[in-house]
């Protein structure tokens, strides 16, 4: 019995490791960025100011106020493709009004981005949509 208590308790520890070496990964490859205009993700509106982006998870990122303000967490998609020539984090702009569309890290092939809200598919109907926009991040 004392055997495999302690076997249990080195399976958990071990398990441990790997989730918290994962998620202090992920966070280190965090997108830092001044984003100049206000702009909308998931569903809220974020006044300019500069922002660090991070990757959750495979489906999930983490959207913060660089002063330590509150987080915003994003639902994105993956696409596949050449090599990321930087890191950006990119916004569809409709008249006045910016989406959040994806984030892009240097030397990736893969590009998170962000689907269409309810309310970006109805802006999208009324406006016009102008060129996206590529924010530099470090």
């Amino acid at each position: 019995m004392r055997i495999r208590s302690i076997h249990v308790i080195a399976t958990a520890l071990v398990l441990a490791a790997t989730i918290g070496t994962q998620t202090a990964s992920a966070q280190s490859e965090s997108l830092r960025s001044n984003i100049p205009f206000e702009f909308y993700a998931a569903g809220k509106r974020l006044p300019a100011g500069t922002y660090i982006v991070a990757q959750v998870n495979p489906s999930t990122l983490r959207l913060q106020d660089a002063r330590g303000g509150k987080s915003v967490f994003v639902v994105v998609g993956q696409d596949s493709g050449p090599l990321n020539d930087g890191n950006w984090i990119v916004f569809n702009r409709y008249g006045s009004r910016s989406f959040l569309a994806g984030a892009y890290w240097s030397g990736s092939p893969t590009s998170l981005r962000v689907p269409l809200s309810r309310e970006e598919r109805e802006v999208s109907r009324i406006a016009s949509q102008l060129p996206s926009i590529r924010i530099a991040a470090r």
